[in-house]
């Protein structure tokens, strides 16, 4: 078989979830409404945060970029696969899946550092807080939330040019429901290894790194939490630290597993398929409710905005 030149107008085509045109319909109707949740659930959460002014703080700032990012991620992905869903072929053009991957990758790559700089937030409430307004000054937050971003779409354009440099073979099938860098640099008729090198010392040290820092202002956390006399002080540190270490745990652990593997794990496309569902869908309907069903600031300002509605 001869070698194709995918960017001469040819199009991927995605194996999506399932081949069993009976689950096509139940599928669309899942992720529709998981979508629907996910849009709202982020987007309330995101202008609850901006409208109210008790939640103006260094905490919140970080908080509401999570909001804002989970709803462009999942965005990246969803409305495609619901296409998909209905559509006889599951196809998109070159140029969507570079988009696709691109701004797919500069996003969640932007929320791994951000979420890495809500744990920095944490150390400082607990371990320092005399020093908190000065050490997370809103010049301070803002650096935080610009830097992720940049390291976020730094690290994505690495990837995605990486990635969109080499040559593919003419089948164009991608074992995947989106265009994401393992099933695409699978249809490469050239060697890999280089690219292959490249993006894991990357995402290596993206993960590595930002790992490293939580699991260092976490410690320090519980040295201090467990220094402290009061066990109401204790329950008051762990209850402020929840909500943040389920949500490292459910990002952090999906991630990992899927790009800190071998290369042979991607030989079971179901399993790979199944835990992407979880961090493009799951994950960004649940942060919203980790953040604000534990958060007593956020549920007040919630009442407050519900109550002025029912008097209107």
């Amino acid at each position: 078989m001869g070698r194709v030149n995918l960017s001469e107008g040819i199009e991927f085509e995605l194996l999506g979830l399932t081949g069993d045109p009976q689950l096509q319909i139940p599928l669309f109707v899942v992720f529709l409404g998981m979508y629907t949740i996910t849009l709202l659930g982020n987007l309330i959460m995101f202008l609850l945060i901006h409208g109210s002014a008790t939640l103006h703080t260094a905490m919140y700032s970080l908080l509401k970029s999570p909001s804002f990012l989970d709803f462009c991620y999942s965005s990246m992905v969803v409305p495609q696969t619901l296409v998909n869903f209905l559509a006889k072929r599951k196809v998109i053009s070159y140029l969507g899946c570079m988009a696709q991957m691109f701004f797919y990758a500069g996003f969640t790559t932007s929320e791994c550092y951000l979420i890495t700089a809500m744990a920095y937030d944490r150390y400082v409430t607990i371990c320092s807080l005399l020093s908190y307004p000065i050490t997370m000054s809103p010049e301070t937050c803002t650096s935080l939330i610009m830097d992720s971003y940049g390291a976020g779409f730094l690290n994505s354009l690495i990837h995605t040019s990486c990635i969109f440099s080499l040559k593919f073979c003419g089948t164009h099938i991608v074992t995947h429901f989106f265009c994401d860098g393992p099933p695409i640099l699978s249809l490469s008729c050239v060697d890999t290894s280089l690219c292959e090198i490249l993006l894991f010392i990357f995402a290596g040290f993206n993960l590595l790194n930002c790992t490293l820092t939580i699991l260092v202002s976490y410690l320090l956390i519980l040295i201090t939490v467990l220094r402290m006399n009061s066990s109401q002080g204790r329950f008051k540190a762990f209850s402020t630290c929840a909500s943040h270490l389920t949500a490292v745990c459910l990002f952090y652990g999906t991630t990992l597993f899927m790009y800190l593997c071998p290369r042979s794990s991607y030989d079971l496309p179901t399993q790979d398929r199944t835990v992407a569902v979880i961090y493009t869908v799951v994950i960004p309907i649940l942060n919203p409710l980790i953040y604000s069903l534990r958060n007593k600031d956020v549920k007040e300002a919630l009442r407050k905005v519900w109550g002025r509605k029912i008097m209107k």
